[in-house]
């Protein structure tokens, strides 16, 4: 069984909208929907806050506001998987007062004989918010009739305009309805005309209306190559220069030109009726009338010239926005995400002027806020909020937009000047009076940024830093934002000091002039070979204390820590009180110091060591020490322990003592109740023999202090450090190895019960209490850094991605509040953590370079990286492209060097190859491209290598082409297979040897079909070919395969499957194990784990537990995580089962459906469920109910006795936390 779950959400933009969701119009909401959730944000004078947001099982395609009473909104989803289906959002509040978003009502689209429109699959809400359409199936129109924002009525209408690519709503009167249709008749005109809605007969008229005259648009608007033009409604305006009203109209937008539209009058309306009147009614028969209505509408769809037109200089339009209510301003960028505002003059002359901004990421979507405010949601850059300045910012010397040089334009001194005038005598457009500026500068100032990972095409697992802790490198983003993105999951570590020349020291601890202040005040360092005293002077300076001042002894430190002033009061009860108190544990003895507030000096009170307490202690030293405010365990040499606490008088008094089984390692006497001033527990670790005891401090039978409470914890390696830490209601005791490893075991019922094994590299591991606000953490130190505490119950660890941590110490100051003291090789590191769990990213722009392809190579150092730069071309022209392999730097991501292709070549597959003389070649597939070749018939493979050339530069390399070979087609994928190189060329797999002389073929294998996809494993190879089926090759000489029988793979419907390797008697076959709707389009499988080897959490009861491969999403760029587990997860189809009965999506969509396999087909009554996978984010729900709760007793009881489950709630948590912890 196979367990899918997500690591990072959705980050591209669908949709987004402006409204107000709640009656205080004065409080704006931005709501953006991405592939399967919405995001509520409130927009404040600071930026966009985020409020609430809602996963939804299915893919939103389209968001839109309906406008209810009050100025308030509701939110329309129009959704298409599992089915079609519009859903009914409200906003609103909990009990709690936490803001929600609750499904209102949820309307089925589906159709079982229909065909799904191919240009548009959209919804509209008119502007009255009393009726919304739907175009989803060809041919017709869903009409939902709504009131004060809610659903009221639905019902279909027939359109006979086949191929719609644009609808919009027009101005109309009050309770008359209008809708414009853009589309493609049979010999591929493009058509504009209007047809009103009539909901009295729940129909559109029959007849195109006079609203807006039929129109037969230029042909050369329109090429099958491009994206399809929009319509936008432009509502009814007052003239500038008149007292008259402008009618409304419409814009015709996304190819070469804009064009406005206009409504006819209502005078011109009623002429035009009524001479169709009268010519219809002088017919005769039926046939005249016919005849005469086929000639009628002939004369009727014409070319009718626009009302104000302007050329358009840029590459397709993939969203736009009104920028005013008015309608004389729009916002529209362009796939290579340059910003434009187009002006429409509210004159009678209706002049279009197009005003270029800047450039902004690729939008999908464009939502003005106000005050020159606007979001941009991308597909294939960074979402942004902006502000659009009214004079250039930057770059004035510099075009604002290139504009083509057969584009004519008005420079703004010539434009601001004849606005003065009559708006006459200005250069304008041939066509419609359109004008388009010169500017210089660009006006956008980019206020905020939402990282987007995607789209990903290519992607690598590399430890770029030798810290064991891989990161996933991604080639992602598009058109004017490729880029590569450097990923990692861990803790917002904000580093805000460095301390130079502190490398040397090893040991370091915090301390505070009094026991209850809440600033320390000063900080002590040890080494092997001394302790140094170091005063926190304001506001952030750290100065040495004289030896004479510190009254600290100089010496190597042990421990220490201020303490509490112990009293007893009359009744004998004894007290805690705050004092200037400071211990200090040495290898010889433990020192009672005290600060004096007006010398700021430390002065020795009294010390104690085992020397002065003669006989059996001589000679023993303190190896080891443990201090809490009351207490203080030392371990002493000759393996005996002692507990000290201070009496009345200050002075040090032996609590208890025990000679124990072992030489003392380690010690903990950290209380679990934080409340008080002591233990009950103290932890020991032991030398030789690798174990933990758990001792009691206080017992009835005063022979039985000291003794164990619990069996002991045997250990793979010798402890270093333990902690008895309680997270909030679950104490743990921390075990931190020689060997890196750190061990946590829950204490339950003085037992250790649930084992858990983290990995921190191989030094070491040390650990430190830390309070991140109301959560209790403990900070890990070794060769990797971690934090951990619980969440929901389960203990979780967020990498800090610091490597070589020596020793750690909580600080609090007026200028470092609640931050932590590291000490590294470098100096110590002064910083916060801002949240626990991140993913960190970070972006290598690449601009018009798009990565398509990327490998990694330790030996190198160094990513190959295949790029494709387009340069951006005029809607309907072609545009040139170059292809070029580059070698970056694994840290500096600089160019080390490059190769660009010929002409019409592009780079298809890149290939590291080991040679026998230890160098690393690299294999390059490429492919030529020809005018009118359906199929590529030509490629190349090349050999390269990367070798340093002193004369040009000590960092830079120079590639040295060692082969060179032409191949009859594309070279899809290479692979690498028992040391032999592997590529799938058109419809063939050719195998090669591979040397320093070049390349050697060794067999060939041939396909009826194009082998898009290749897999090696040992001798065995996986191909995958273009209509998704899988071919599996044994080199007898010598899709992803997570082994050797395995495959697993997805295809374009969105859907993964794996095929397992069958051996019978007769042959050997694939059998398909595993089918499972994902929902997005995957474009890689990446074997292996984010962590290093042993470095991944896991539960002992659950050893099967892996993570076995990364996927990564193409389309709204989430990233999964893929596990499995042939024992432990097999049973959890049950609950699965049981949890989709109980766990409810906002719209009460059936998860079952959600999961179930979809083709291109569509759907059909054979259609199958989902099998040989798991949804881990959908089984993990079930950690989120308490137990014993009604909904849990639901789950484990199902519905009927066959469906109880057999796992106890206890074992399905344990496995659940497993899972949860993995990723």
């Amino acid at each position: 069984m196979r367990v899918v779950s997500t690591f990072h959400l959705p980050s591209s933009v669908v949709d987004a909208v402006k409204c107000c969701l709640t009656p205080d119009t004065s409080f704006v909401h931005l709501v953006v929907a991405k592939s399967n959730r919405l995001d509520i944000y409130s927009v404040n004078p600071t930026g966009l806050r985020y409020e609430c947001g809602a996963e939804i099982w299915g893919r939103i395609v389209v968001l839109r506001a309906i406008p209810a009473q009050g100025g308030r909104s509701n939110l329309l989803v129009l959704t298409d998987h599992p089915d079609p289906r519009l859903i009914f959002f409200s906003y609103s509040r909990s009990s709690s007062g936490s803001p929600i978003l609750k499904a209102l009502k949820t309307l089925s689209l589906y159709y079982h004989h229909a065909r799904p429109s191919e240009f548009l699959n959209s919804v509209l809400v008119d502007p009255s918010g009393a009726v919304a359409i739907v175009n989803c199936y060809t041919g017709k129109i869903k009409v939902v009739e709504l009131e004060d924002g809610l659903y009221k009525n639905d019902f279909d209408v027939m359109v006979s305009e086949l191929n719609i690519l644009s609808l919009a709503f027009l101005s109309v009167g009050s309770g008359n309805y209008s809708i414009a249709i853009l589309h493609l008749d049979h010999n591929e005109n493009l058509h504009l005309l209007a047809r009103d809605l009539i909901l009295s007969e729940c129909e559109l008229s029959s007849e195109p209306s006079f609203l807006l005259p039929q129109t037969l648009l230029s042909s050369s608007t329109v090429t099958s190559n491009d994206a399809p033009p929009c319509l936008a409604t432009v509502p009814p305006q007052q003239s500038q220069d008149t007292d008259e009203s402008l009618p409304g109209g419409v814009l015709v937008f996304g190819r070469r030109k804009i064009r406005f539209f206009e409504l006819s009058s209502e005078e011109w309306q009623e002429k035009h009726r009524g001479k169709k009147q009268r010519r219809f009614g002088s017919r005769g028969n039926n046939s005249e009338q016919s005849v005469a209505k086929d000639k009628q509408k002939g004369r009727e769809i014409r070319r009718r010239r626009a009302k104000a037109t302007v050329q358009w200089p840029w590459s397709e339009v993939t969203a736009w926005s009104p920028a005013n209510k008015e309608g004389t301003r729009f916002l529209f960028g362009d796939s290579y995400g340059r910003l434009v505002l187009l002006s429409l003059e509210p004159t009678t002359e209706r002049c279009l002027t197009v005003i270029p901004l800047g450039e902004v990421s690729p939008p999908t979507a464009l939502a003005y806020l106000d005050s020159q405010v606007l979001f941009i949601g991308s597909h294939f850059g960074d979402s942004q909020l902006i502000r659009i300045h009214t004079s250039p910012i930057s770059d004035i010397s510099t075009p604002t937009l290139p504009i083509p040089s057969d584009i004519s334009t008005v420079q703004l001194s010539s434009f601001s000047s004849s606005r003065k005038g009559k708006g006459r005598a200005w250069a304008t457009d041939n066509e419609g009076g359109g004008r388009v500026l010169a500017l210089n500068g660009t006006f956008i100032e980019v206020l905020d940024t939402w990282q987007n990972i995607g789209p990903i095409l290519d992607a690598v697992l590399a430890d770029t830093d030798g810290s064991g802790q891989p990161r996933i490198v991604t080639a992602s983003g598009g058109m004017n934002t490729g880029s590569l993105r450097i990923i990692q999951n861990g803790a917002d570590f904000q580093t805000l000091a460095v301390i130079e020349n502190m490398g040397n020291f090893s040991k370091i601890w915090s301390l505070r002039n009094r026991f209850r202040d809440t600033n320390d005040s000063h900080i002590l360092a040890a080494n092997s070979q001394e302790s140094i005293l170091f005063r926190l002077d304001r506001p952030d300076t750290l100065s040495a204390v004289a030896r004479h001042n510190a009254g600290f002894e100089s010496c190597p430190t042990l421990a220490a820590s201020n303490v509490a002033r112990r009293l007893r009061n009359h009744t004998g009860r004894t007290s805690y009180e705050d004092s200037s108190l400071i211990v200090q544990v040495t290898e010889e003895k433990i020192i009672l110091l005290e600060y004096d507030d007006v010398l700021q000096t430390h002065n020795v009170l009294t010390s104690w060591s085992p020397d002065e307490q003669g006989d059996e202690w001589a000679g023993r030293k303190i190896v080891v020490a443990s201090l809490n405010p009351s207490q203080f365990a030392l371990g002493l040499s000759r393996k005996r322990l002692v507990l000290l606490n201070l009496s009345e008088n200050n002075t040090f008094q032996i609590f208890r003592y025990k000679d124990l089984r072992e030489e003392i390692s380690a010690l903990s006497c950290t209380p679990l109740d934080t409340t008080r001033m002591f233990t009950l527990y103290i932890a020991v670790g032991f030398w030789s023999i690798h174990a933990v005891d758990l001792l009691s401090v206080v017992s009835v039978d005063e022979s039985q202090c000291l003794e164990p409470v619990c069996n002991s914890v045997s250990l793979p390696s010798l402890p270093r450090s333990l902690l008895l830490h309680d997270f909030g209601n679950a104490p743990q005791l921390l075990i931190g190895l020689r060997d890196g490893t750190l061990l946590a075991y829950a204490l339950v019922k003085n037992g250790f019960e649930d084992k858990r094994v983290f990995s921190l590299g191989t030094e070491p591991v040390g650990l430190t209490q830390f309070d991140m606000g109301e959560k209790k953490a403990v900070f890990a130190n070794g060769g990797r850094a971690a934090l951990f505490y619980l969440e929901k119950g389960i203990l979780q660890h967020s990498p800090i991605l610091i490597k070589n941590v020596f020793a750690t110490a909580r600080i609090n100051s007026p200028n470092w509040q609640s931050c932590l003291l590291l000490l590294t090789s470098s100096g110590c590191v002064i910083g916060a953590v801002r949240d626990l769990e991140k993913m960190h990213i970070r972006s290598v722009p690449l601009g018009l370079d798009n990565p398509r392809c990327l490998e990694y190579d330790e030996g190198l150092h160094a990513f190959a990286v295949a790029c494709v730069r387009t340069e951006p071309g005029r809607v309907g022209e072609n545009e040139s492209s170059t292809s070029s392999f580059k070698l970056l730097d694994d840290k500096t991501f600089d160019v080390l060097c490059q190769f660009t292709c010929q002409d019409n070549e592009e780079v298809t597959a890149i290939r590291m190859i080991p040679l026998s003389e230890g160098d690393t070649a690299i294999c390059v597939g490429t492919v030529f491209f020809k005018p009118g070749e359906k199929e590529p018939s030509q490629g190349r493979l090349l050999l390269l290598t990367a070798e340093f050339d002193a004369t040009l530069s000590r960092t830079k390399r120079q590639l040295k082409k060692i082969s060179e070979m032409d191949v009859h087609g594309c070279v899809y994928a290479l692979a690498r297979a028992n040391g032999l190189l592997a590529a799938a060329v058109g419809p063939s797999v050719a195998v090669y040897t591979v040397d320093a002389t070049g390349f050697k073929l060794a067999a060939d294998w041939y396909h009826n079909y194009l082998v898009t996809s290749l897999v090696a494993r040992g001798s065995r190879l996986f191909a995958g070919d273009a209509i998704c089926s899988v071919s599996v090759i044994d080199l007898i000489e010598a899709e992803e395969s997570l082994d050797r029988d395995t495959i697993i793979g997805a295809n374009s419907d969105c859907n993964l499957f794996t095929y397992s390797v069958q051996r019978g008697e007769a042959r050997t076959a694939l059998d398909r194990d595993g089918f499972w709707h994902l929902g997005e389009v995957v474009n890689k499988f990446i074997p292996g784990s984010m962590s290093s080897n042993n470095a991944d959490s896991s539960n002992s009861t659950n050893p099967n537990l892996t993570t076995q491969c990364l996927l990564h999403i193409l389309r709204s760029h989430r990233r999964h995580r893929r596990y499995r587990s042939s024992r432990a997860l097999a049973p959890f189809n049950a609950l699965e089962r049981n949890l989709g009965k109980v766990v409810t999506e906002i719209a009460h969509a059936s998860h079952a459906r959600s999961r179930a396999p979809v083709g291109t087909w569509g759907k059909s009554d054979a259609d199958v469920s989902a099998y040989g996978f798991l949804d881990g984010d959908f089984l993990e729900k079930f950690l989120d109910y308490e137990h014993p709760s009604t909904e849990t007793e639901r789950v484990l009881k199902g519905s009927s006795p066959p469906e109880r489950l057999k796992q106890t709630y206890g074992e399905i948590r344990q496995t659940l936390e497993a899972l949860r912890a993995l990723h």
